[in-house]
Formats: structure tokens, C-alpha cells, sequence
């Protein structure tokens, strides 16, 4: 089945994709410290609810609307607690838990009706100034940017088409499904580049006599449509950390990714260790250092790709089902 056929035949329901990010997670103000989304609510492709990115965001947004310019996060912190319905609107309670000269503190509950769904506690710094920064006396240290080559990295339909549909490792059934992911990838607000292996789980693969925690996997992301608010880039890092950081697990394990029969976000950490820029290219550094009783950990971190900065340190615990009537019986895996 070629990658042209599986765009225009997907037999799931088509989400709506919307390439402008920032008009995607748009919010309005309820009333003071309560927000609501003003679109609708994005359900990923064979999800029970919402998007976990979409929640993180627009909780860490509400947030940054109650604290002063100058203040910036630095760190949240968040719970899952249940899944959100994509047809109802979620209403963002912002708590004002300290407000003091150098950190700021807020806890954000995220309400569908009554019901609670999300939870995030958000830590703001102060920026410093130049002058301020050059008065005290720091002790600096960021682990460097792993050594690859951008342009061996491959549009995520090639990569696709390379490691799954040509070698066919697949059930065609499994393979339309997937449809749904390729209009994502084309028609949705992130950009991505895999690299070539990504798909891969031959027993000649390099990393196929790896255990789990001495594998890394790497790719590069971008928004589709430029930010135009600066403070926004905070807001989009977060959404998009959550993007297909669970799919992974399978490539830890030497099994094809698309053999995850369900996973779910269970909590979610980020520490932001600059202004990130999501208009450029990051590359998302990703290891797995843990798995047990289906709850998958993974650690990240993201890097500027021309800087080779670490921008963001993230944490994730999922639920990880994994399904082997998704391969095909006679596959080399």
C-alpha cells in the first residue's frame, strides 16, 4: 500500500488539524483566574481523550496570564487525572499559592463539568537582567547536544514508508489506521524529521543486542506557523514535549512502534532551562530508563539545533499496552 493511499483512505474519523498553533490554544478569561479554550479540543487518532500536550499548555498559559511580565516558568510539575472529552469545553481554575520577589507559584485544575481532569503546579523565575547575571557568581554546567548529522534525519512519511510499509511488517489493516497520522504530520501545527532507523527493529539493527537504558532515540521539531507572541514558545515546548514521546517505548524494546495497542499519559514534568525558540528546529533527546508493570518512564531533553544549547529537561510516566495481532505472523522483528 503506498503512503499516498494511506492519506487519502484513513477509516478512523478524521480529526481537525490546524497548522496555527498559537490560535489552537488560544484561551479566554472567564473571570479572574479562570480560563477556558476558545477551540476545539484536539483527540489524537485512536485516543480516548484529549491531548495530554493540549492540557499541559493551556493549563502552563492560564497561568502565565497571572504573573508579571518579568517573571517566566521555569518548571511544572503535572497529573492526568482523567481523560478529557473532546466535545466539552475545559475550564482552566488558576490558584495563586505565593507570589514572592523571586519565584512565583501556581497550581492550575483543569474542570470538565465537575469533573477534574488534569492537574499542573507551575514554578515562575524572575529574569535577570545582564548586569545582575554578571554580579553573581554561578556554577555552570549543561550536558552537550548528542553528535548528529540533520541531514541524514528524514521527512516522517519517508521514514515511515522505509521502516513499516516497504518492508512490510504491518497488517494492512494496521496500516490505514495509521492514515490518520500521516494528515497529522502533514496538516497539523508541528514539523518533524525522524531519523532513518526509527521504525527499524531487525536483529542487524546496531542497537538490536542494546538493553532498554543503553538505547537513545532522537528526532527534530518545529512549529509550522511562526509565533507571533514571544512568551508563546513556552507555551508550544510544552504542548509539543508530549508529542509522540510514548510511541518510542517499542523502539526501546527492539519492537515496532506501531505494535502499542494503548498508552496514556500519566504524569509530566518539564524544567525549562532557557527561552526556547519554537520557530527553529529542536532536537528531542529521548531515553528509558525504567519500565515495569506497563508504566513506561522516559527522560528527554531538548536542544537547539544551530545553538546545540539544552533548552528543556523533560520527565514522563505513561501506561503502555503493547498488542502483537497488530504484526504480521511471518514478520522478521
Amino acid at each position: 500500500m503506498s503512503i499516498t493511499k494511506l492519506l487519502r483512505l484513513p477509516k478512523v474519523k478524521m480529526p481537525e488539524f490546524r497548522p496555527n498553533l498559537e490560535e489552537t490554544l488560544r484561551l479566554r478569561e472567564v473571570q479572574r483566574d479562570v480560563f477556558t479554550n476558545t477551540q476545539r479540543l484536539y483527540v489524537p487518532p485512536g485516543a480516548r481523550g484529549v491531548f495530554g500536550g493540549t492540557l499541559a499548555s493551556q493549563s502552563l498559559w492560564a497561568a502565565m496570564k497571572t504573573v508579571p511580565d518579568k517573571f517566566v516558568p521555569h518548571s511544572l510539575h503535572s497529573y492526568f487525572i482523567s481523560g478529557g472529552d473532546g466535545k466539552k469545553d475545559i475550564m482552566y481554575h488558576v490558584e495563586r499559592l505565593r507570589d514572592g520577589k523571586s519565584f512565583i507559584s501556581r497550581q492550575v485544575k483543569a474542570y470538565q463539568d465537575d469533573t477534574l481532569v488534569f492537574i499542573e503546579t507551575i514554578s515562575f523565575a524572575r529574569v535577570r537582567d545582564q548586569e545582575e547575571q554578571q554580579r553573581k557568581k554561578e556554577l555552570k554546567h549543561s550536558a552537550p547536544m548528542p553528535n548528529v548529522d540533520f541531514n541524514k534525519f528524514l521527512d516522517p512519511l519517508e521514514s515511515f514508508k522505509r521502516g513499516v510499509v516497504d518492508p512490510g511488517v504491518a497488517k494492512e489493516s494496521v496500516l490505514t489506521k495509521v492514515g490518520d497520522y500521516f494528515n497529522r504530520f502533514t496538516k497539523g501545527p508541528l514539523e518533524y524529521r525522524f531519523p532513518p532507523d526509527l521504525w527499524v527493529t531487525l536483529e542487524e539493527h546496531p542497537d538490536f543486542e542494546k538493553a532498554p537504558n543503553e538505547i537513545d532515540v532522537d528526532w527534530f521539531i518545529r512549529l509550522r506557523k511562526p509565533v507571533v507572541d514571544p512568551l508563546f514558545n513556552y507555551v508550544a515546548m510544552a504542548y509539543y514535549s508530549d508529542s509522540f514521546l510514548l510511541l518510542t517505548v517499542g523502539k526501546f524494546h527492539k519492537r515496532p512502534m506501531h505494535s502499542t495497542k494503548f498508552s496514556v499519559s500519566l504524569d509530566h514534568t518539564i524544567y525549562f532551562h532557557k527561552q526556547p525558540t519554537v520557530n527553529d528546529w529542536n532536537m528531542y533527546h529521548i531515553e528509558h530508563p525504567q519500565s515495569g508493570d506497563s508504566r513506561k518512564l522516559l527522560y528527554a531533553a531538548f536542544y537547539e539545533k544551530d545553538t546545540k544549547e539544552l533548552v528543556a529537561s523533560v520527565v514522563q510516566e505513561g501506561l503502555v499496552v503493547i498488542d502483537d495481532e497488530l504484526l504480521k505472523a511471518k514478520a522478521k522483528l
